[in-house]
């Protein structure tokens, strides 16, 4: 399979992985502290649960989130989140287009913190898939595993920011036409009529 890196992913792990270990160190210096001078009294286990809680926060953004991205297999686009895979059939794509996020967001409808991480791409070049129709599990939990800028709102399908949108444009039309042609080749070679593919069911 091909992978194509995501920039918005990227974009979010470079902002929070330097921040996350910048104050892991921190806090974990002070609780290295407090171990040879106690100043935190007996709630110096909270500080240990948090230093916790900011490694595993590490760990989504600098390793997790950087295995997502789209990838390109002989059936399906398989995308994926550092939490979630999603494949999308090729049959579901209706049309693989060049686009800009500008013409699917302003930035004023955007929350601040969502203009801040789009701003370096937003009037950049990238691919937008068109759907017939969502796979199931993007109908209705889209924002929930994925961000929401990774989907079009004026039209139904992918808002897909990558660092060679032409190559990835190429890679998607050519194994949506070697799937189509497999079909039909497939569809030819059967030459039984409905009703005897249906009695074999």
């Amino acid at each position: 399979m091909k992978k194509h890196k995501l920039l918005l992913f990227d974009q979010i792990s470079r902002r929070m992985r330097g921040k996350l270990l910048w104050l892991g160190l921190i806090l974990l210096v002070l609780a290295v502290v407090d171990l040879v001078r106690p100043f935190l009294g007996s709630t110096f286990y909270l500080l240990w649960l948090v230093v916790g809680l900011v490694a595993l926060l590490w760990v989504y953004y600098a390793i997790l989130l950087r295995r997502a991205g789209l990838f390109i297999a002989p059936n399906y686009l398989l995308l994926r989140a550092p939490l979630r895979d999603v494949k999308i059939s090729y049959g579901r794509i209706a049309t693989v287009t060049s686009t800009q996020m500008s013409q699917h967001f302003t930035l004023k409808e955007l929350k601040a913190r969502e203009r801040s991480l789009v701003k370096p791409m937003f009037g950049a070049t990238c691919t937008f898939v068109g759907l017939n129709s969502w796979p199931k599990a993007l109908q209705n939990q889209r924002t929930l595993w994925f961000p929401r800028l990774l989907f079009g709102v004026r039209r139904e399908g992918l808002l897909l920011v990558t660092p060679n949108w032409m190559t990835l444009n190429r890679d998607i039309e050519e194994a949506r036409s070697k799937w189509h042609d497999a079909r039909q080749q497939k569809n030819k070679k059967d030459g039984r009529s409905l009703a005897a593919k249906i009695l074999e069911l």
